[in-house]
């Protein structure tokens, strides 16, 4: 049968299968963690490492070594996902099966992911073991080990779990009890389904507590979903917070390893939207939002009595984003935030008790509108950005020398750093396709980066490239506001020998 641009897009989950995705690297650098299935039709997702040479100079391919860390198949991973599980995976566009997400203890030696709602751990070490299947409860959703990597947290039966993986104890943190509609480490329908906050529990810095959301759903109406594909199944009873209809109560807690716990206390009345939280270094901050979503805050937690501190508040007479990647601390203890002013948003770098302060300058143009931060690794702050030209996302960096352009070509460009090492992936429609190239830093004096990179390798895409012969686009301006737009003209048009009609 011919392979059709439908058949191969639906056969390719979008051309999206075989791509690499989901980059973590190690504090030095040399290890980057990559998810990526085996080819553009295979819809099992595999969990890579590919180790790096000591010498960012280094450009030999036998120095860089690529490992298949664990093949889903090859541990008879197979059982249906967890309900939450499900909705996470609707709600992130997840097309693949196998390892989709993965979390890494702060040594990278190890990671955790959930599979089938069984949880699991992988060293990402050389010569270490296979995957092993960790002593936890069934069904479980969203693993995350320690940053010693000693314990994996999870969440099961709307309860957070710990299992010490020395010794396979395995206990409930905090959890429910009878209260039917009560969550514990879940993210709410509206942070998980509008504001992209996926997860609900968050590691200390140093392992010995965590913070933890709790989620009251009774308030929420409820219903009733029918399968029409299968019209015999009971309908399903999910919480939907329409529209002027009530929310869910969300409240957070620091909670110690031995299960005591402290509230965090803010403004819930006024700023009932938990945006964001953020529990890298130092105390935790977290963002949250009016529900008219026009004023949002920047608080510090106080990680032993749950008080907060208000760094920053912003408004708006209509609307105000969630910024994706803030706020994100850097080394010296500064914030990154971003703030719109001039007509862009821009990024700000201040010590968190300037950040209210007028003084407190954009370190960003304002023909440069930031789209998020990527990453920060000591005292760089990575941000996605728009420069003028609206069909094209680069990658910027901001740290000592200033800041500079990262992506060098146009299209649309990501990436993540850290240790010196970045990870820049690329698409353009002139081009093959996405593109991963491996940037580091090339030492001088012994300060990292200030020589400038090096090109280090490329992480190989398997993703197949549409069927459709001779595709030509060309990106114009149209009209008096000059809009960006993309034009697919016959593989056969020569230009100004006639008028093309549709």
């Amino acid at each position: 049968m011919t392979d059709t641009f439908p058949r191969q897009q639906a056969r390719t989950r979008r051309f999206s299968l075989g791509a690499p995705r989901s980059f973590e690297i190690s504090a030095d650098g040399s290890r980057i963690a990559f998810l990526r299935s085996k080819g553009g039709s295979d819809p099992v997702t595999c969990l890579w490492v590919l180790d790096l040479p000591a010498d960012p100079d280094s450009r030999a391919p036998e120095a860089r070594s690529e490992r298949l860390v664990v093949d889903p198949l090859a541990i008879g991973a197979g059982k249906d996902e967890p309900v939450e599980e499900r909705a996470r995976r609707e709600r992130s566009r997840e097309q693949a099966s196998g390892v989709v997400a993965y979390a890494t203890d702060a040594g990278f030696t190890m990671a955790a992911f959930a599979i089938g709602g069984d949880v699991y751990t992988a060293s990402l070490t050389d010569g270490g073991q296979g995957p092993l299947q960790a002593v936890a409860q069934s069904p479980s959703i969203d693993p995350r080990p320690d940053p010693a990597g000693r314990r994996v947290a999870y969440v099961c039966d709307r309860a957070v779990r710990i299992t010490e993986l020395h010794s396979g104890i395995d206990s409930e943190l905090i959890g429910p009890g009878e209260a039917e509609h009560v969550s514990y480490g879940l993210a709410e329908f509206v942070a998980a389904e509008e504001m992209g906050r996926m997860r609900g529990y968050w590691w200390a810095p140093d392992g010995t507590a965590l913070l933890v959301a709790r989620v009251d759903n009774s308030a929420i109406s409820r219903w009733q979903i029918a399968d029409p594909a299968n019209p015999d199944s009971r309908p399903v009873e999910v919480g939907y917070p329409a529209a002027g209809t009530s929310n869910a109560l969300v409240e957070l807690l620091i909670v110690n390893l031995d299960g005591g716990s402290v509230p965090v206390r803010w403004d819930s009345e006024s700023f009932c939207y938990l945006t964001t939280v953020s529990w890298d270094s130092g105390e935790p901050l977290i963002v949250v939002q009016s529900r008219d979503q026009r004023r949002i805050r920047l608080l510090r937690v106080d990680p032993h009595t749950g008080d907060t501190t208000v760094l920053r508040e912003d408004s708006d007479a209509r609307w105000l984003d969630i910024v994706p990647g803030v706020p994100a601390r850097l080394a010296d203890g500064r914030i990154a935030w971003t703030a719109d002013a001039d007509g862009a948003r821009r990024l700000l770098v201040a010590r968190q008790d300037d950040l209210a302060d007028a003084a407190a300058k954009p370190v960003t143009p304002p023909d440069l509108q930031v789209r998020g931060i990527l990453s920060v690794d000591g005292d760089t702050v990575l941000l996605s950005a728009t420069s003028g030209d609206s069909a094209e996302i680069g990658v910027w960096a901001y740290g000592p020398d200033g800041l500079r352009l990262v992506s060098e070509n146009g299209g649309v460009h990501g990436a993540v750093r850290r240790g010196g090492t970045t990870v820049l992936t690329s698409r353009s429609m002139a081009g093959p396709g996405l593109t991963v190239t491996i940037l580091r830093d090339r030492p001088s004096d012994g300060e990292r980066g200030a020589s400038g990179r090096t090109r280090a390798g490329t992480i190989a895409s398997f993703a197949e490239r549409p069927v459709l012969p001779g595709l030509r686009v060309e990106l114009l301006r149209a009209g008096r506001r000059e809009l960006r737009t993309a034009l697919l003209l016959p593989s056969w048009h020569e230009p100004g020998s006639a008028r093309l009609r549709s």
